[in-house]
Parts: structure tokens; C-alpha cells; sequence
């Protein structure tokens, strides 16, 4: 507990990233942390634990037995990004969410596309495959649902040499950078799904009154797509804020627009 208390003190962190959850009594975690939030007068101390496992019912326990104190990080999506970059335009988009954290238990979810030990070389090697990376972090920085997480590498790149092998990790901050800004300005409001074809899905956000502006997103896995969707908002214009389509699209008198991306990839339409 005191050991708690003089890190908080000494380094004035925010919270904790907690390694190998699995390994340790997930009861300590429940004490622990209700100790430190009531030492520093409620301070949240957000906390996210890697309890590195596919089975969402573990995860699910995990999280029951320490009352919900702490999140996790959505390793079961972290696969299916895996398994979808693999397996190309044979995987079926609408099932991307199905059995994970953050569709079943989106407030404790902590989503991430790639992490220090799924890079190639490292000990849980299950690498996303860079074409997919760009539609993966859409689904987590673009959405209601989880807290999402950027891997440094993805962000910055990475090239290095280990177990015999070299390896290389491309740099998505360009879009990354259009995702976070597009977050932090239309990410608001209700939220509708359109995940009704097994290759191209898309969302929309509708804003709130605070924050008007309203936001389509729509990706593929397979050849060019588009998808009609209904931003409630009758002769609106949007432009596609990653520059992968120039046009202008404008909804009807009903608010519908057919809204379009590149094969293999994700645009990212705003309210102009």
C-alpha cells in the first residue's frame, strides 16, 4: 500500500499501467488502488492491467473479482486486427468486434492495434499487417466504445535487427494524426453502425450540442466501397479529411449521402 502512495508522491503519475495482471491475486489490485484513491482525496489513478489472453470470459472474471477497479487491455480485439490483416478481404468485417472487450464491456476496455511484445521478434509475435493498420486504428480512435492506446512504432516507425531477422515498422502518423484530430472534434454524440457487408462497414457520429459537426467513417478490406448512411442533417457538405477522395459529397433532403473509400483502406468524412 505505502509502496503506492511514495510513487504517486515522488512522481505525481496519473495512474498506472500494470504488467502480467494474470499473475498476480486480482483481489491485491481491488485494495490497493481503493487505497490509493481514498489516500489522495479521489483522485481517479486510471489504471489498466495486461492480463494477456484471448478468452474474454478471463478477462470478463478478471475484472469482476477486482470489483471493476481497474480496465483492461482488449487483447482479444488486438487478434482479431491480426487475423483480419492476414487474412485479407476473406475476413468478415462485421464480425471485427464480436467476442471482445470493447463490444462486451466497453467502460473497462483499454483498445490498442500493436504493442512492444506483438511486433515482430518479441515474444507474443502477432503482428497486424501494415495495410490493415490504418483501418485497425480507426476502429479505435473513431469510435464511442474504449480507451484507445497508439503503439510509439506505428506512430514514429521502427527498423531493427533481432533473432537473425530484420525488421521494420512503417510510420501511420500522417493518419493517425488526422484520426486523433477528427476524435477530439467530431467525436461526440450518438453513434450508428452500418456493419450490413462482410468487406466494407462504417459508422457515424452525429455530434451533440456542444460540438455540431458530424462525422462518417467507412473502410474496406477489399475493393473500393462505399456505404449509404443517414447523418440527419439535410443538404450537409463533407470532405474526406485523409485526402484519400477530393470530392465533395452532400446529403439529400432526408440527410443521406453515399459516402466512399479506397480499396484496401478508410476514409474519414467531416461536416464542412
Amino acid at each position: 500500500m505505502y509502496s503506492g502512495r511514495w510513487f504517486v508522491d515522488t512522481t505525481n503519475v496519473d495512474g498506472f499501467r500494470i504488467d502480467a495482471v494474470k499473475h498476480i491475486r486480482s483481489g491485491f489490485f481491488r485494495d490497493w488502488l481503493n487505497h490509493l484513491r481514498v489516500h489522495f482525496g479521489g483522485r481517479e489513478l486510471f489504471s489498466v492491467g495486461e492480463y494477456w489472453s484471448q478468452d474474454i470470459q478471463a478477462l470478463h472474471a478478471y475484472i469482476a473479482a477486482s470489483d471493476g477497479r481497474l480496465s483492461l487491455f482488449d487483447v482479444p480485439l488486438h487478434f482479431k486486427f491480426h487475423q483480419a490483416s492476414r487474412q485479407g478481404n476473406s475476413f468478415d468485417m462485421r464480425s471485427i468486434f464480436d467476442r471482445t472487450l470493447v463490444k462486451e464491456q466497453p467502460s473497462k476496455a483499454v483498445t490498442f492495434v500493436e504493442n512492444h511484445d506483438t511486433q515482430p521478434c518479441q515474444s507474443l509475435e502477432s503482428p497486424v499487417e501494415p495495410w490493415f493498420k490504418p483501418l485497425a486504428y480507426a476502429l479505435i480512435l473513431l469510435r464511442r466504445e474504449g480507451y484507445p492506446c497508439v503503439f510509439y512504432a506505428d506512430y514514429y516507425g521502427a527498423q531493427y535487427h533481432d533473432k537473425g531477422r530484420d525488421a521494420t515498422l512503417y510510420s501511420h502518423r500522417f493518419l493517425i494524426d488526422k484520426f486523433i484530430k477528427a476524435r477530439n472534434e467530431y467525436g461526440f454524440g450518438d453513434q450508428h453502425d452500418y456493419f450490413d457487408h462482410p468487406n466494407t462497414i462504417g459508422w457515424t457520429r452525429l455530434g451533440d450540442s456542444e460540438h455540431p459537426g458530424a462525422m462518417a467513417v467507412v473502410l474496406t478490406n477489399s475493393e473500393p466501397g462505399s456505404k449509404w448512411m443517414n447523418m440527419f442533417r439535410a443538404n450537409a457538405a463533407f470532405y474526406d479529411s485523409t485526402g484519400h477522395i477530393p470530392e465533395i459529397v452532400h446529403t439529400n433532403s432526408d440527410g443521406w449521402a453515399n459516402f466512399s473509400c479506397p480499396g484496401g483502406s478508410v476514409s474519414v468524412w467531416l461536416q464542412k
